[in-house]
């Protein structure tokens, strides 16, 4: 492909550019399915060559608002690219997600978790990474709900997960699933006392 998508989006990513201005550039773009999968590779060797350097010649390692940055442009480039960038698509959201603080990056990181949840909750009997992002994602998602705006906000996602769990998960699966709930929520658990222990105690 041509260089100057590249030399663009890298400008974009060492300045910190928002996720939406990085969007309506890729709109503009115009390009192929197959031109933004190339961009995306060009894009992640160009930055692992920076990141190497910066863990070479810093003891404190590789500086996160870059790593955050390369992904938001990663994410918005293989959002265009449909089932060809899929997978990929949800380990960067994913790692995007989880690499934004609670201070500075919350809102983000929520929209992030909502967005990724929504997405692979249609997929789930299509794609089997589908699964595993689904379910770390909700829990993640009600994590962070559970936290910052309360158990009532929080419960209707603690108990998607739990009807997915019991529902279509594998039963050496779900006692580990269970307990992670269980874990995070010990209201939750606690609210559905009889049924965790009669679940947990049947398996």
């Amino acid at each position: 492909m041509v260089n100057k998508p590249i030399e663009e989006m890298m400008q974009l990513i060492r300045n910190y550019t928002d996720h939406e201005e990085i969007e309506r550039y890729l709109d503009q773009a115009g390009l192929s399915v197959e031109a933004m999968l190339e961009l995306n590779h060009a894009l992640y060797n160009l930055n692992a060559i920076g990141w190497e350097l910066q863990i070479s010649s810093n003891e404190r390692g590789v500086n996160p608002f870059d790593v955050i940055s390369f992904l938001e442009a990663s994410v918005a480039i293989l959002a265009r690219t449909g089932d060809e960038g899929y997978a990929d698509w949800m380990r960067a959201m994913f790692e995007l997600a989880i690499r934004y603080s609670d201070q500075a990056g919350l809102s983000r990181k929520f929209s992030l978790f909502a967005e990724l949840v929504a997405s692979t909750k249609q997929d789930l009997s299509k794609e089997e990474r589908s699964v595993l992002f689904y379910t770390r994602s909700l829990n993640r998602l009600a994590q962070l709900t559970d936290y910052w705006h309360g158990e009532d906000q929080a419960r209707p996602l603690w108990q998607e997960l739990l009807d997915y769990v019991l529902n279509f998960m594998e039963a050496n699966e779900q006692l580990e699933a269970l307990n992670v709930i269980r874990s995070n929520a010990p209201w939750f658990a606690e609210e559905n006392k009889l049924y965790f222990e009669f679940w947990c105690q049947s398996l």
